[in-house]
């Protein structure tokens, strides 16, 4: 089921707590696989430490005029690096998060686009089929890129 219905917008101030929660709900469990555990403060210290380094390419996610989730991307090297696509629970599983990452791609064509994610999440999926190749890995991520 493919939507054009959603949209972006830019970040303020206001949005933080709701950028936190969308990553905590969907990166928790990852880290806790990967880290034995989900330490609350030093989660909000990174989290404040990521929004001020890539608060300029970030956005909320809106579908049907409501916020959904959140997206980051930069361009890093003269490749255009994907950050996040976080979607809250109730809207994953309708194409959304394809159609944004098609949107990407097409709007990047011109670019090499990298993307990493967790081991055990099987979002890789979606990455291979969409064009993406591995290049390479962490003790933690698959790293990907689309020529």
């Amino acid at each position: 089921m493919k939507h054009q219905n959603y949209g972006m917008r830019d970040i303020t101030e206001k949005d933080y707590d709701f950028i936190y929660q969308v990553k905590k709900n969907a990166y928790q469990k990852y880290v806790e696989m990967n880290y034995g555990s989900w330490d609350e403060e030093q989660q909000k210290a990174y989290f404040g430490r990521f929004m001020e380094a890539y608060k300029e390419g970030a956005y909320i996610i809106t579908f049907d005029g409501q916020d959904i989730g959140f997206y980051n991307g930069c361009m890093e090297d003269g490749r255009y690096e994907i950050g996040n696509i976080c979607i809250i629970p109730e809207y994953q599983n309708r194409g959304i998060g394809t159609a944004i990452l098609k949107d990407i791609l097409s709007a990047h064509a011109d670019k090499e686009i990298t993307i990493q994610y967790f081991k055990q999440n099987p979002v890789g999926r979606l990455y291979e089929r969409l064009g993406f190749k591995p290049v390479g890995e962490t003790s933690f991520h698959y790293q990907m890129v689309k020529e």
